[in-house]
């Protein structure tokens, strides 16, 4: 689950945060601008900003802005001379951290929920919060630009962001902070991690399920039947859809280069139908579970479909790096496996 999915959900029920997250850093640091951590209020966390006395003591300040209920910036010098005498984390560099109160209030729902809408669909964003006041008094506005132009969230920040940052070009380089005369802003540029559009429900797709969050994946699970497919089953999961008879599974998504499909139904007429489906996208992976008796077989049936075979050729059947795995956990180790090696490879072309 990612970090705006799981700030949405929590906020959905009506749970307070508070979210710390690197706005700058320089130098050899454990974790780079834009890494983030929730902290809830009974203290436990999510994600990390790098580990070590800094997280603890991030912590610990995030604890008190749920009485303050406002945001501060903290700064952190790794450098060893400072690293021995307070923080023990000898990186060398430096980061800046901006730790804020996030109520459950309905302008955070709104916009909380339209970047994971975002993330869910493949769509980078840009993530702007204006900050203004000092230190004894910090105020945090949010909003959220599209990539088509729109935004969500403070008018405030909208305004002020199309008068004097839209042509600012700090603002299409990733992670930046920028001053002016009364405010500062940390802009965001924040791409959608690839998703893995995981159909079938069974053992082998949750434990998958269970894997994929941690690896850098966002999983969006499909199946037949709402027994298999639920939060309860995969908790991690951005999204999960009930398709019976897996009729249009793609409808409202549009798998891009970037994504990997995994096909394991309970059948090989599902697995046919979603192949079929699949073969329709742009995804950059596609893999099925099965024997080569059974990939022949359905290969077989989808080429008198007028399927060509140098389409069947991109598809990776049986699936999963040969490690002579036998349990749902072992195999799933061995599907994520070549989906992190085929990530890795497209990365260097």
């Amino acid at each position: 689950m990612g970090m705006f999915q799981e700030i949405d959900q929590a906020l959905r029920k009506g749970q307070e945060l508070a979210v710390a997250t690197i706005i700058v850093d320089s130098g050899s640091t454990p974790r780079s601008a834009g890494s983030r951590m929730i902290v809830f209020a009974d203290g436990r966390t999510s994600g990390t900003i790098g580990g070590g006395a800094v997280e603890g003591d991030v912590i610990q300040r995030a604890l008190q802005q749920f009485e303050s209920r406002g945001a501060e910036i903290v700064s952190y010098d790794l450098s060893q001379e400072a690293a021995i005498d307070r923080m023990d984390l000898i990186c060398g560099g430096r980061i800046r951290v901006l730790i804020e109160h996030v109520p459950a209030s309905e302008h955070n729902i709104g916009l909380y929920h339209a970047a994971r809408e975002a993330l869910i669909k493949g769509r980078p964003f840009g993530w702007i919060a204006k900050i203004t006041g000092d230190d004894e008094e910090l105020r945090v506005e949010r909003a959220l630009k599209t990539s088509s132009g729109e935004f969500c969230g403070s008018h405030r920040v909208q305004e002020e962001y199309q008068k004097q940052l839209a042509s600012d070009p700090r603002v299409s380089s990733g992670s930046c902070w920028i001053e002016l005369e009364r405010s500062a802003y940390v802009i965001e540029s924040i791409t959608p991690p690839p998703r893995l559009f995981l159909f079938g429900a069974g053992h082998v797709s949750r434990e998958i399920g269970a894997l994929s969050s941690r690896l850098g994946f966002r999983a969006i699970v499909f199946d037949d039947r709402a027994a298999f497919a639920n939060a309860e089953r995969f908790p991690d999961a951005d999204a999960i859809r009930v398709c019976p008879g897996f009729v249009e599974v793609f409808n409202g998504f549009d798998p891009l280069p970037d994504d990997f499909i995994v096909i394991m139904t309970r059948g090989h007429r599902f697995d046919k139908e979603v192949l079929a489906q699949a073969l329709k996208t742009e995804a950059g992976y596609i893999g099925m579970i099965g024997s080569r008796r059974k990939k022949a077989a359905i290969y077989k049936q989808l080429t008198e479909q007028g399927v060509a075979p140098s389409a069947l050729e991109q598809v990776r059947c049986p699936i999963g790096l040969a490690i002579d795995a036998e349990t749902p956990a072992e195999i799933a180790v061995s599907v994520m496996a070549q989906l992190i090696q085929h990530r890795a490879r497209r990365g260097k072309h």
